[in-house]
C-alpha cells in the first residue's frame, strides 16, 4: 500500500497539491505521483473501540491500487464514492470491531469545533462497504479507507492533503532519481523515502 517516496507538506498538510503532482510526474524515474491523506483516528463500532489510520484516497487511485485487488473478501471497494459515506476495512480491524459489511463504524477526530469550553471532537458515521485482507497484520488491523473528498470533509482540510507519494522505476535508487524533485520543492515540502520512513527496521 506504500509507495516509494513521499512529499510531505509542513503542518501535515500540502496546499498546492496538484502541481507537485504534476512536478513529481515529470520528474525522470518516478512512475506515479498519488495525492493522500493519512490520519490517526479512532473507530468505534457497537461500543468497542480501536485505533485507526484514516487513508484518504482518489476513487480512481483506490480501485486501481495492485495491492488491493482480489484482495476484497466483502463488499466492494466500488462503493467508495465521494459523499457516499462508505469506508473500507482491514480484516483484522473487523475482527476487533465485530464489524461487518453493512455495518456503521464512527471515526472521531480530536480535531472538532472550537467551543467556549474547549475543542469538541468531531465524530462522524460511516458504512463499511467492503473488507479487505491484504495479508500484512500492520495493514488489516489498521487502515480505513474512503475517498479522499470525504476524509477532507472529515478532517476538515479544505482542498489540502497530507502527503503525495510517488512511485518509481528503482527503489534501490529512490534517493538519486527524487533528488530533483527534493531541490525543487525546498521550502515548500519534504521529501522523505522509504529509508527513512522505515529506519527502525
Amino acid at each position: 500500500l506504500n509507495g516509494h517516496a513521499v512529499v510531505q507538506g509542513y503542518g501535515g498538510r500540502l496546499e498546492n497539491w496538484q502541481q507537485i503532482v504534476q512536478q513529481a510526474r515529470a520528474t525522470p524515474g518516478v512512475t506515479e505521483a498519488l495525492p493522500l491523506i493519512e490520519q490517526p483516528l479512532m473507530a468505534s463500532y457497537e461500543g468497542r473501540v480501536e485505533g485507526v489510520l484514516a487513508r484518504g484516497m482518489r476513487r480512481g487511485d483506490i480501485l486501481a491500487n495492485p495491492t488491493l485487488q482480489g484482495k476484497v473478501i466483502a463488499g466492494s471497494l466500488a462503493a467508495l464514492r465521494p459523499g457516499a459515506d462508505n469506508v473500507a476495512i482491514g480484516i483484522r480491524l473487523a475482527e476487533a470491531l465485530g464489524a461487518q459489511v453493512g455495518g456503521q463504524i464512527s471515526l472521531i477526530s480530536p480535531q472538532g469545533r472550537t467551543t467556549p469550553f474547549g475543542t469538541v471532537p468531531r465524530i462522524v458515521s460511516y458504512q463499511v462497504a467492503a473488507i479487505f485482507e491484504v495479508g500484512v497484520y500492520d495493514f488489516d488491523k489498521v487502515f480505513v479507507l474512503m475517498p479522499m473528498e470525504d476524509a477532507q470533509t472529515l478532517l476538515m482540510l479544505d482542498d489540502t492533503v497530507g502527503m503525495v507519494e510517488v512511485h518509481t522505476t528503482d527503489a534501490d535508487r529512490v534517493g538519486e532519481i527524487l533528488a530533483p524533485l527534493s531541490a525543487a520543492l525546498a521550502g515548500q515540502a519534504v521529501v522523505a523515502d522509504w529509508r527513512s520512513t522505515n529506519s527502525a527496521i
